[in-house]
């Protein structure tokens, strides 16, 4: 397992945020599948959690939605690597 969740339940909690979120707006799918500019098939297919949907679809669905910078931050960026030799060098003038 790759997590607390697996991928399909991540999927799935994913797919109902958004469905949350669209609902929340008052928008059908086909409005957010138009926008977002999917078919209805393939909106549904986020919503349900369907893991073979491509990538891009969910990030724009998500940037419609307003979480582009969200998933920016999916991972945290990590401090540059210090390795021994560097902190050991001369310091240079």
């Amino acid at each position: 397992m790759i997590s607390v969740l697996g991928d399909i339940e991540a999927m799935q909690k994913l797919g109902g945020r958004l469905r949350q979120e669209r609902l929340r707006r008052n928008w059908s799918q086909q409005d957010l599948a138009g926008m977002v500019g999917i078919t209805l098939p393939t909106y549904r297919k986020i919503e349900k959690g369907d893991g073979s949907v491509e990538f891009r679809h969910v990030a724009r669905t998500l940037g419609v939605l307003g979480y582009q910078e969200a998933l920016g931050e999916i991972i945290a960026e990590s401090p540059p690597e210090v390795r021994l030799k560097d902190l050991l060098a001369p310091e240079r003038k």
